[in-house]
């Protein structure tokens, strides 16, 4: 053999003898400053190259109290309240379900992930009094629109030390995913409101999170429950709950609770550039209203910056709103809005398009659970129609959420379409962690006992693409049987660093070759993330790889 075969065989080896999350990996976020917003189709870095993320969310929805049944995937129903953790995960727990450690953050990366949807959940934040429970008089009490809302003095549910604890969990999952080369986008979860909602003896019992039992106004009405997690957005009582909060029209000035905390989030987090940004609410969605995209836009950015949103919606939005409240508390970080909950399965929606969104840093964060995933170009028009200012731009878009199935073949086929038009997205989820809503017992990437990929779905994401491109994007393909991948892009002579392609070692375990025109491979021989340099003007540049 010649020397040069011994060294190929010796690093493909090497590759091999691995085992998931073991290694140290190459951190292709190095030097990439603050992620920013400025209006347009991509995301940036510092450096000015356009971005492409891949991830999977990471959430934990189980309350302290909540108990582990023994149906498919473990599902945590109970009370919030108890000696164990709540809605925060730890690299230290027993339990599998609430545990996420270093290893596993590296497992991720060698599936090509740079980022991760990680959840937090207000009742985790601001759990409140623990006596209390929905409709206190307190807290939900009618509030006429436009009038000041009154001071809850002792009964203010929000409590800074309690904030620090679990914000201070929190972080050891961000610091941990950051060593391996994977950057957080901060996510306010929420599914059928809050912990208040739960049936633990139906068929498929459930839970839900998100609002504390003290923000949960229902006005009385009976909680006839569903047998299944989501024809609880059907239930009376829920529908209520939601809509107060929405419309912000009881004593407690819910809306000014949860963006105390958000502002807290954000301060916290102002100087992290392991944090992308924050989203600021999981599938927002008040049936109840007769305007719902005037509603949530209203609440999004306020009377002040969405006069006409408000106008038509009435009800008492922050004068900021939402949107506001995170960016006086951290002018740095991008804050990532969503449409109504019903756009996951194709309703349209007309946020930021009937008016403009009037804040700079925004990205338009989107979920896709029909099939086929028609709704991505429909959805990709609808954010083309946005406008943003000062930007004078539609805002960059990612697709944070789509899958939660084990059909392998429906997840490529939504990887695939996504990749068409460089789209960034985040697949749910990373593992079950006893996810007490809807989807697959088995719709995690990694089985959260043995740790290890589920093969099937692993294939289907660990796709390699263009992470950081120092110039104008191109056509970016992949052929899932010969591992074939291409790019080509229009190079800028005014980014002087290199264009990234992330190249998932768990798709090639012994390495891959490259052939490239118009550019230089500046990293080492195969690279987890392949390093290409291109001086002088600007000129195309194409790249193919194939596995070794």
């Amino acid at each position: 053999m010649t020397r040069r075969a011994v060294t190929a065989l010796a690093a493909a080896v090497a590759l091999l003898a691995i085992p998931p999350g073991a290694a140290a990996l190459p951190d292709g976020w190095a030097g990439a400053g603050f992620v920013q917003a400025r209006g347009g189709t991509y995301l940036t870095d510092a450096f000015g190259r356009r971005l492409q993320l891949h991830g999977v969310n990471l959430v934990a929805k189980c309350g302290g109290g909540a108990i582990d049944l023994p149906y498919p995937g473990t599902p945590c129903v109970g009370p919030a309240r108890g000696p164990r953790l709540a809605y925060v995960l730890s690299p230290t727990a027993r339990d599998p379900g609430r545990r996420f450690t270093a290893r596993d953050a590296g497992t991720l990366a060698r599936l090509g992930f740079n980022v991760v949807r990680l959840g937090i959940v207000w009742e985790g934040l601001e759990p409140g009094p623990p006596a209390v429970g929905p409709d206190d008089a307190t807290y939900c009490a009618p509030h006429a629109p436009g009038a000041p809302f009154p001071r809850l003095g002792p009964s203010d549910p929000y409590d800074p030390a309690t904030v620090r604890r679990y914000l201070a969990r929190t972080d050891r999952i961000v610091a941990l995913l950051a060593r391996a080369g994977i950057r957080v986008i901060v996510d306010m979860h929420s599914d059928v409101y809050g912990s208040a909602f739960a049936y633990p003896l139906a068929p498929h019992p459930w839970n839900a999170e998100g609002a504390p039992p003290w923000a949960t106004c229902t006005d009385g009405d009976p909680l006839t429950m569903p047998t299944g997690w989501p024809g609880a957005f059907g239930v009376s009582a829920v529908r209520v709950a939601i809509h107060h909060f929405w419309a912000n029209d009881v004593r407690a000035d819910l809306q000014g609770q949860f963006a105390r905390v958000l502002a807290a989030v954000a301060r916290h987090y102002r100087d992290n550039a392991d944090v992308l940004g924050y989203d600021l609410y999981n599938e927002p969605n008040d049936q109840l209203s007769p305007v719902r995209d005037a509603e949530l836009q209203c609440d999004d950015g306020g009377p002040r910056h969405e006069p006409a949103s408000c106008a038509a919606a009435g009800g008492s939005a922050l004068p900021d709103g939402l949107i506001g409240a995170v960016q006086r508390a951290d002018p740095t970080h991008v804050v990532f809005y969503e449409p109504n909950g019903d756009s996951d399965y194709g309703i349209p929606t007309s946020i930021g398009i009937s008016e403009p969104m009037r804040f700079p840093r925004l990205a338009f964060a989107f979920h896709i659970y029909g099939y086929p995933p028609l709704q991505i170009p429909q959805t990709l028009d609808e954010r083309g129609r946005m406008h943003t200012l000062p930007h004078r731009a539609p805002p960059p878009a990612v697709m944070d959420e789509f899958g939660a199935t084990n059909r392998a073949a429906r997840v490529a086929a939504t990887v695939q379409l996504a990749e068409a038009t460089d789209l960034s997205w985040a697949y749910w989820s990373a593992m079950q962690l006893h996810d007490p809503t809807r989807g697959s017992p088995y719709e995690g990437v990694l089985n959260q006992t043995t740790r290890r990929p589920y093969a099937a779905l692993a294939q289907a994401l660990a796709v390699p693409y263009a992470w950081a491109t120092a110039g104008e994007p191109g056509l970016q393909s992949f052929d899932r049987v010969s591992r074939a991948f291409t790019y080509d892009f229009l190079s800028s002579p005014r980014i002087a660093a290199p264009t990234q392609i992330e190249v998932p070692a768990y798709t090639y375990p012994r390495g891959y070759t490259v052939r490239v025109a118009g550019a230089r491979v500046v990293s080492r021989p195969n690279a987890s993330v392949l390093a290409l340099s291109c001086d002088g003007p600007a000129r195309r540049v194409v790249v193919e790889l194939r596995p070794r």
